[in-house]
């Protein structure tokens, strides 16, 4: 096994919280490593180019109100954003709406019950399927009461979200750091409860005074090197889906008026599609298509995960013509995006789970963990660029930040938002 011996801070994955954290500890002069197994940067939260527009995967968006988050956000922005007010529908409109239908429910969670220990984790709820029918395909969540909450005006960059994580990243290597596209850790590498480093998919050993690692807690325990069965069991227990994004290129200027539409139409596999013409106007970058969004989500065992990029297309085309948003003949090219182990599927057995890679986890020294699913309990990116400010406070500063604490414990004293004409207090 080769041995390279660099002494510095690993950041393992370069989504919102480990791109952040990259930057942060960079800005305190630390040397670091950020090993990103996909090839690109940001997470969910990345931009893709298509047809010579910038667009998201899907609707992430952007909104806290945490003035440490958004100064953070502003000094990587600058004034390089514009606002944007969501308009959220619902197919088929809200008076056609009915009850959900859930094929197949496996187990299905409620997780507004208080935590089995002192600390409680804020963990929105979710439904998996899986079985019967759609197989496995993980519809969105039917909002209480049948109405989803407005969302509020939020920043978003000119050219998309993940220009954000570029600029951190590119920042990290301004400042001496490597950040390493297509390079997954196989392994973290521990001496007697101490993690020293993290071992590649080609054997070779990278040593580090720190790790920081954004993968989800459940991707982490099999990233452990001859874990306790418990542990081995509970990361087994906390599974994932996958999504697909199917982005359709449309004539029609415009399309429809709203930002997205959650889909709560049983006829289609669907759960939301986002119409990226009601963003920001300077990610078109002066194309007049509208790119349109479908998302689908599904276990990695079901057929669906296997379809041809073609297959995905002629379904997506085929349902957005159902929905009567656009007529079949308006669409004029598509694109399949695989997105594996995006999302976690809440279940009963969630918490027991995560309290067993908990105490594990916290048991080693060097590792910080901000992961999707367990510090980081919502798919946001503000909650994930501050859990990576606080974890490179716990390197820099010996903070001591319980990064597994409920949200609350971390919560500011003073509120901002960020406007047109900048942050507002």
């Amino acid at each position: 096994m080769a041995l390279v011996v660099r002494r510095s801070v690993a950041v393992i994955g370069a989504g919102a919280g480990g791109a952040t954290a990259a930057y942060c500890l960079a800005k305190a002069g630390l040397e670091v490593d950020v090993y990103e197994a996909s090839g690109a940067v940001g997470g969910l939260a990345r931009s893709v180019g298509l047809w010579g527009q910038s667009v998201g995967i899907g609707p992430q968006h952007f909104f806290s109100a945490d003035p440490r988050v958004n100064e953070l956000w502003l000094e990587v922005v600058g004034g390089d954003f514009e606002m944007v007010e969501p308009v959220v529908g619902s197919h088929p409109a809200p008076a056609a709406l009915c009850p959900p239908t859930l094929t197949g429910l496996a187990d299905a969670a409620s997780t507004g019950q208080a935590a089995p220990r002192s600390r409680r984790r804020s963990v929105d709820a979710a439904l998996a399927a899986a079985g019967s029918g759609l197989g496995g395909l993980l519809r969105g969540v039917w909002p209480r009461h049948g109405r989803r909450a407005a969302v509020p005006e939020f920043a978003h960059p000119r050219h998309g979200f993940g220009e954000v994580y570029s600029r951190m990243c590119e920042f990290v290597e301004k400042r001496g750091g490597r950040v390493h596209l297509d390079t997954p850790v196989a392994q973290l590498v521990v001496d007697d409860a101490q993690v020293v480093g993290v071992r590649l998919n080609n054997a070779v050993v990278y040593e580090h005074d720190h790790v920081v690692s954004s993968m989800p807690p459940a991707v982490l325990a099999g990233r452990l090197p001859e874990p306790p069965a418990a542990v081995a069991a509970a990361g087994a227990g906390l599974t994932r889906c996958n999504t697909v994004v199917v982005y359709l290129l449309t004539s029609g200027r415009s399309v429809f008026r709203e930002t997205w539409i959650d889909v709560r139409d049983p006829s289609l596999r669907t759960g939301r599609i986002t119409n990226f013409d009601n963003w920001v106007p300077a990610a078109k970058r002066g194309e007049l298509e509208t790119v349109v969004a479908l998302e689908y989500w599904c276990s990695s065992e079901h057929e669906f995960w296997r379809w041809e990029d073609e297959q995905y297309v002629a379904l997506a085309r085929n349902e957005l013509a159902a929905t009567g948003l656009v007529d079949i003949d308006e669409i004029l090219d598509g694109v399949a995006l695989r997105v594996p182990k995006s999302l976690p599927v809440y279940r009963e057995s969630l918490r027991r789970h995560l309290d067993v890679l908990e105490d594990h986890l916290q048991g080693l020294s060097g590792l910080e963990v901000i992961g999707q699913h367990g510090p980081i309990v919502r798919n946001r990116q503000g909650h994930g660029i501050l859990m990576g400010m606080l974890a490179a406070q716990n390197i820099v500063e010996d903070a001591g930040h319980d990064l597994w604490a409920d949200p609350a414990v971390h919560a500011h004293p003073a509120t901002s938002r960020i406007t047109a004409t900048g942050l507002v207090y």
